[in-house]
């Protein structure tokens, strides 16, 4: 029942969401949609494709090579390009730079070429499209006279600023950015490897102008260095002109400031720095010969004086006579004391022996002394040069203190000379290299892979974009269908509307009429009687059976059929419902409840004047009001009569009396169906449900708001426990996949024989 435990979730409709078994029902249901829509989409998408022109794409690819290239000893002015990222995405934006497309476009002379020209967007939408004849003669004649209008120049800008060669006229910027359009060049990777791709209609002509780029980049680069090379060329033979004349003047300098003071100089050296050197140099030599003289010469006397004779004063008079004397000396000596063994001291041999050692010691000492004597004398030359040498540099050395300001200075100006002579002459160097390798340039780039001629078109390509078109236009319409089965505020599933509302699904009533069959109303109130066989009676049978099992009591009972809105088809359901139960052999009454509008009335009653409202107004028994249908036995009572001026049907539908017209006609039948006006627009309805046994509320299949189907059920208040269920009208049989919810016992054929729509 309704409002038994129905949770805040259920309330707001959270149950009602999106899940799988949906998702694939809604598929099931509706998978033409997206089959037609993909259909559709590639149909398009492969016309579209094919009025498109071929496009082909040629590829080259240069290397940018960091290796130093070397042909000469000489250091170029321009260096290698280095091998990092940045180098390789500068030389990228060169080769898409405007100067290369323009290069390339004069060298192949791309302006003549009509696939450049410049065409106007509605030409080349009627090229396209093949209905370039609707350009007539004239409207060619005043495009072309436009154009050239629009590229004239101005004469007096001609005047200010006359034609350069830099500068582009406006239609060779269009043919240029036409050719950048078509133009893609990116690094291959990581490496140090640039791809040039053209596109173009003509694949000759696309392999012809990515080979022209990579020419013409490579042209560039031996370009740029020779202009570098020659603008360092020129800068440096200024700057040679400048210090060749800054040298001579420090030169000159140089040389006059030396007259003035009298400085001379030999081998780049001051004369007087020189012989002061010089001399200093023999002081030094002469007082080390002195000192070695006297060391002689001293050590000669202390051997004198002690009379030795030996190797010792050999060795300090380094004499090879004195040493020949001490041998034969010795040689005496030894002869002597051999014969002393022999011979007495008297005898002649020992005489003569010692003559001749006496002779020999006496011809030792006479050259000792010599020599001895000789050295004194080189002593006293050296002592003598010594002081010569000393008086010489005392001299110079005052001298050399008088100039020593003007030396100071004089080397100043020699170094400045000396300065400004080298900075020439290593310019002088770098203006000859730079000489020599102007035309000695290597390129830091080259072509390693020609573009070949393209067998096959880049673009359109037809298989993929069909294939795009395809997929697109399935999911426009998965899309389509997911739009059309979540995006109603209606319920469109019977599980909804126990989820939504926690009330039971009574059954799902389908279209009233056939399609192509005009509308009519009396046949729809009575279609259980028209068509018993049908699905709409099927539908029908199958609330009536969901109503009675919910019966409380076995006596009679009043049903009232009610809905939020008008149009929901609650009076149709109300009266074939009430034909259904009169067929079957009950008593039953149809009541017009609906004082306000009574469609019910003016279909079963005609002009009939009397009717509830007069038997409520004037207390008219209600049995004279009531009419029988002799073919079904249903018995209904409409709603006519006249409504007093001081008071509203809501007012006569709240009296006593009504409850006591009901009371009377439940001893006179076994079922009363009544109609009750809608529940939120009137507050009639919501009175009548204070007199109903059993309550079935009616929604149009995905129309009515779940929000205000809420609002409907909660205004009943208390009378809310009586809702037995929710009866969906206008249901499409071919959306419902489920057969058992538009009635029991339905089968298929059923379901294919009804469409059409009917109203309340």
């Amino acid at each position: 029942m309704y409002g038994a435990g129905l949770d805040s979730e259920q309330m707001d409709g959270g149950g009602g969401g999106p899940s799988l078994d949906r998702i694939l029902s809604a598929l099931r249901r509706r998978w033409k949609l997206p089959v037609v829509a993909a259909l559709a989409f590639g149909a398009l998408g492969a016309g579209v494709t094919q009025m498109m022109p071929d496009r082909f794409d040629a590829s080259s690819v240069v290397q940018i090579d960091p290796r130093k290239k070397t042909i000469s000893n000489l250091e170029s002015v321009v260096s290698e390009l280095k091998a990092d990222a940045a180098t390789v995405e500068s030389e990228v934006e060169i080769l898409r730079s405007r100067s290369i497309a323009i290069k390339v476009i004069d060298l192949l002379k791309l302006r003549e070429d009509p696939e450049f020209e410049r065409v106007s967007h509605l030409r080349r939408l009627l090229n396209t499209l093949g209905f370039e004849f609707l350009l007539d003669e004239n409207t060619k004649n005043q495009s072309e006279a436009a154009a050239r209008l629009n590229t004239r120049r101005d004469p007096i800008a001609s005047l200010i600023a006359p034609d350069q060669p830099g500068l582009r006229e406006p239609e060779r910027d269009e043919v240029a950015v036409a050719f950048s359009e078509r133009l893609r060049v990116g690094r291959v990777r990581s490496t140090l490897l640039i791809n040039i791709r053209f596109s173009a209609g003509d694949p000759v002509k696309a392999a012809k102008i990515a080979n022209a780029i990579a020419d013409v980049y490579i042209q560039e680069q031996l370009a740029s260095k020779q202009r570098s090379a020659g603008h360092a060329s020129g800068l440096l033979e200024q700057k040679l002109e400048q210090l060749k004349s800054k040298v001579a003047d420090a030169e000159h300098k140089v040389e006059k400031y030396k007259a003035e003071n009298n400085i001379f100089d030999t081998e780049g050296q001051i004369l007087s720095e020189k012989q002061l050197a010089r001399l200093m140099e023999q002081t030094v030599v002469s007082r080390n010969a002195t000192s070695e003289a006297r060391a002689k010469y001293e050590q000669g006397q202390k051997l004198r004086k002690r009379g030795d004779n030996g190797g010792a004063t050999a060795d300090v008079l380094q004499s090879h006579t004195v040493r020949l004397m001490k041998e034969q000396f010795a040689k005496a000596t030894r002869h002597e004391a051999e014969l002393a063994t022999k011979y007495g001291p008297r005898h002649p041999e020992m005489q003569k022996v010692r003559a001749e050692v006496a002779d020999a010691e006496a011809q030792l000492a006479a050259e000792i002394e010599r020599l001895v004597t000789n050295l004194k004398n080189e002593l006293e030359v050296a002592e003598n040069r010594e002081r010569q040498l000393t008086a010489n540099l005392d001299t110079l050395k005052e001298q050399q203190v008088v100039s020593k300001d003007a030396t100071v200075h004089l080397k100043e100006l020699q170094r400045e000379a000396a300065t400004s002579k080298q900075l020439f002459e290593a310019l002088l160097s770098r203006f000859k290299q730079t000489n020599e390798t102007q035309d000695l340039q290597l390129a830091d780039s080259r072509i390693i892979e020609h573009a070949d001629v393209p067998l096959f078109p880049a673009a359109p390509n037809r298989k993929q974009t069909t294939l795009l078109a395809l997929i697109g236009g399935l999911m426009a319409g998965l899309a389509l269908v997911m739009i059309l089965e979540f995006a109603t505020s209606g319920i469109g599933r019977p599980e909804d509307v126990e989820r939504v509302f926690d009330l039971a699904h009574l059954s799902s009533v389908p279209w009233a009429v056939a399609p192509g069959e005009a509308f009519d109303r009396m046949r729809s109130i009575r279609m259980v009687i028209a068509e018993p066989s049908g699905i709409y009676a099927e539908a029908i049978r199958g609330a009536r059976r969901e109503i009675d099992v919910r019966r409380t009591h076995g006596s009679a009972r009043l049903i009232q059929i009610a809905s939020s809105l008008p149009g929901e088809g609650s009076s149709v359901i109300a009266s074939n419902l009430a034909h259904h139960y009169a067929v079957t052999g009950q008593r039953v009454l149809l009541i017009d409840g609906d004082l306000r509008r009574a469609n019910l009335t003016r279909e079963l009653a005609g002009g009939r004047p009397t009717g509830l409202l007069e038997a409520l107004a004037t207390g008219l028994p209600v049995e004279a009001a009531i009419l029988r249908d002799s073919r079904t036995g249903l018995h209904f009572l409409p709603a006519n009569g006249p409504l007093p001026s001081h008071l509203s049907s809501a007012e006569l539908i709240a009296s006593p009396a009504l409850g006591t017209t009901f009371d009377n006609l439940k001893r006179q039948f076994d079922t009363i169906v009544i109609h009750s006006p809608p529940l939120l627009p009137v507050i009639d309805g919501r009175v009548l449900a204070d007199h109903a046994d059993q309550i079935v509320f009616v929604m149009t299949w995905r129309r009515t708001p779940k929000q205000l189907a809420k609002r409907a059920l909660k205004s009943l208040g208390f009378n809310h426990r009586k809702v037995v269920g929710v009866v969906m009208t206008e249901v499409d049989p071919a959306i419902i996949e489920d057969s058992r919810s538009l009635g029991s016992g339905l089968g298929g054929a059923g379901r294919q024989s009804l469409t059409g729509r009917h109203a309340a």
